[in-house]
């Protein structure tokens, strides 16, 4: 292969490992070797890699249309099965290419709708290469701290407030900010720190919001679709202004999915004074549809009971594990989206994380003693289970995590 190019994305140069194949929770590498997956598409293969359902629904809907075409009958029928299986609500969508432009165009909206420029998210959330919550990444490209991008104006960033998450310590600002505050977006499930019982937290959160006037945005485009039919809007039964939906619901392919209530809507798109911008090329694509759809169609209780039974035998089966060998680190998460702390410490929101945690050095050298005996374990820490997954394979995923584990500590 030449390297006279440079493929700039992360984790894809030419001395990374290049993957040919995937079934079910098994990647194949360009040399023939097999892996065990735990990162399963960042989350968005909840039936594994190439269920043969979805790939069948793919290649039909390859056969018989073009990808441009307008408003076609697939995505009509994806907005129909989408609107049984989320809060009735959140009944007005746009769909969009990523998850990504799902939060940049929930924020215009948010912004259109009330008049107001500045935006709130909370620190250790991440809302997708989205220039107006970057005043923090999550922690997934280094140290979590307010910075300044490269290619991001500062007046973009001055338009952003970050706050912490899980703390009791906002309400003052959000009364302080209110007036110039759209909305605030938020992951109600954090991927950096997914509490389990935050659902009171949420509660008072939008409720303090509305009274305010301020908008709340819950970006599950992690969490929709994954942690029930309706996402954790369903589960924690809060009524939001603008959800972000993503991964699960593409079933494999690129989708994004903005969904707002009737008021959102009737500042926006039913007032004529304002012109919405919703167009893309690949918008509402039929093969993304028909994916959606596909997967959309084979969700249901029995697999939402599957996956999260699944994810507390893993979180459990370590914690024991780690408890028996003495090694201090914990196992946490929510349903069927889990990841390992480097410290065995109680965690209320990612601030106290990156002050407990081992340093990323350490975390770095224990997702490369799991790559050396085949297992890809998701750089940005969250494992999101698959119905694919079965105990068998997680006892050996639990078993060298134990040992990798193990060799960190000595490494440390």
């Amino acid at each position: 292969m030449s390297d006279s190019f440079k493929i700039l994305n992360g984790g894809y140069s030419h001395s990374s490992p290049q993957f040919v194949k995937g079934f079910k929770n098994t990647l194949k590498s360009q040399s023939g070797q097999n892996y065990i997956d735990m990162t399963m598409g960042a989350g968005s293969l909840i039936f594994g890699h190439a269920d043969e359902e979805i790939v069948e629904a793919i290649e039909q809907q390859a056969k018989c249309s073009a990808i441009f075409l307008q408003n076609n009958p697939v995505i009509q029928s994806l907005g129909q099965k989408v609107s049984e299986f989320l809060p009735d609500s959140l009944n007005n969508y746009i769909f969009c290419n990523t998850g990504s432009e799902a939060t940049q165009r929930a924020v215009r909206l948010a912004r259109a709708a009330t008049g107001k420029m500045h935006i709130a998210s909370f620190q250790g959330g991440w809302h997708g290469m989205n220039e107006w919550t970057l005043l923090d990444d999550g922690g997934r490209f280094g140290e979590t701290q307010i910075k300044s991008y490269a290619g991001i104006p500062c007046s973009a960033l001055e338009y952003s407030l970050l706050l912490p998450y899980n703390d009791e310590s906002i309400w003052p600002t959000l009364e302080n900010n209110a007036d110039k505050l759209a909305a605030i977006i938020i992951e109600p499930i954090q991927g950096s720190n997914p509490q389990p019982e935050i659902k009171s937290y949420l509660t008072k959160l939008v409720s303090y919001c509305k009274s305010l006037g301020i908008l709340v945005i819950f970006d599950e485009i992690i969490t929709g679709f994954r942690v029930a039919k309706g996402g954790a809007t369903e589960v924690f039964n809060l009524e939001v202004d603008i959800v972000t939906y993503g991964k699960v619901l593409g079933g494999g392919l690129p989708v994004g999915l903005v969904a707002c209530n009737q008021s959102v809507y009737e500042n926006t798109f039913a007032d004529p004074t304002k012109s919405i911008l919703t167009g893309g090329t690949f918008s509402a694509n039929p093969l993304s549809a028909a994916a959606g759809l596909a997967t959309l169609n084979k969700l249901n209780e029995q697999v939402y009971t599957q996956i999260a039974d699944l994810s507390d035998y893993f979180r459990n089966s370590l914690n024991r594990e780690f408890e028996k060998f003495d090694i201090p680190f914990m196992a946490n998460g929510y349903k069927s989206i889990s990841r390992i702390y480097f410290t065995n410490s109680p965690i209320q929101n990612r601030k106290q994380r990156d002050a407990l945690e081992l340093p990323a050095d350490v975390q770095s050298k224990f997702r490369y003693e799991l790559w050396k005996v085949g297992i890809i374990w998701p750089t940005n820490g969250i494992v999101c289970m698959p119905m694919t997954q079965n105990i068998s394979t997680l006892d050996i995923v639990i078993n060298h995590a134990v040992n990798s584990a193990k060799k960190v500590l000595t490494f440390k």
